[in-house]
């Protein structure tokens, strides 16, 4: 069943998500307890087990529901796309939507990062090659049409990514401080407002021919 199937309506499984998310972004994949998400989500175990499955597989589901969804939003955002700079300006919105939809992501991935990745399961390879197919068509068209250098698409999706996860969790705390410019203070929680207009005019201009 598709991530945006199992995640509707307030299901188990989309109690049983959200509190993962959570539970996994606060305490990594190795301090992440079932019987906390499970109580999260307002499910027992067996619930939990019956609906997902074990730690692993429930990690997993976590990251394909999120990665999953983004990449098919994209490939229907690009559809309403006529050129390649609207497609890249698409991409680049998608994802910082996604983060902003799911705030625990950013601290997620860096806990990731921070281990090697040991925890990735093969589904967040999947889901991003897919991400990288879509983002390679569009450089290629771009590129074909005189628009695009022709750059690595995967430096482009980590210039974004890597702002929009900045953005993401720094902004905040800057915020929080006090000490933030009246510019910080109007840019609020999300992303893919103000932050993601510029994160996708200094690409654009990084990659435009």
């Amino acid at each position: 069943m598709a991530a945006d199937q199992k995640t509707s309506n307030g299901s188990p499984t989309a109690r049983i998500l959200k509190a993962a998310r959570d539970v996994f972004a606060e305490e990594g994949f190795a301090g992440a307890r079932v019987d906390v998400i499970a109580r999260k989500a307002g499910v027992n175990k067996a619930a939990l087990y019956y609906h997902i499955g074990d730690k692993k597989a429930l990690y997993a589901e976590v990251i394909h529901d999120v990665i999953g969804s983004a990449a098919r939003r994209l490939e229907k955002g690009i559809e309403d796309a006529s050129t390649p700079e609207e497609k890249i300006r698409t991409y680049i919105r998608t994802l910082a939507r996604t983060f902003d939809e799911n705030p625990q992501m950013p601290r997620l991935m860096m806990r990731e990062l921070a281990s090697g990745g040991q925890n990735l399961p093969g589904v967040f390879f999947d889901d991003l090659l897919a991400l990288f197919e879509t983002l390679s068509a569009i450089m290629e068209e771009g590129a074909k049409s005189g628009v695009f250098d022709r750059t690595l698409p995967f430096i482009v999706h980590f210039m974004a990514i890597g702002a929009t996860i900045v953005c993401k969790s720094v902004v905040p705390v800057v915020q929080a401080s006090g000490q933030a410019s009246a510019e910080l203070k109007a840019m609020g929680g999300e992303v893919s407002g103000r932050a993601a207009r510029e994160i996708e005019n200094l690409i654009v201009k990084a990659i435009r021919k």
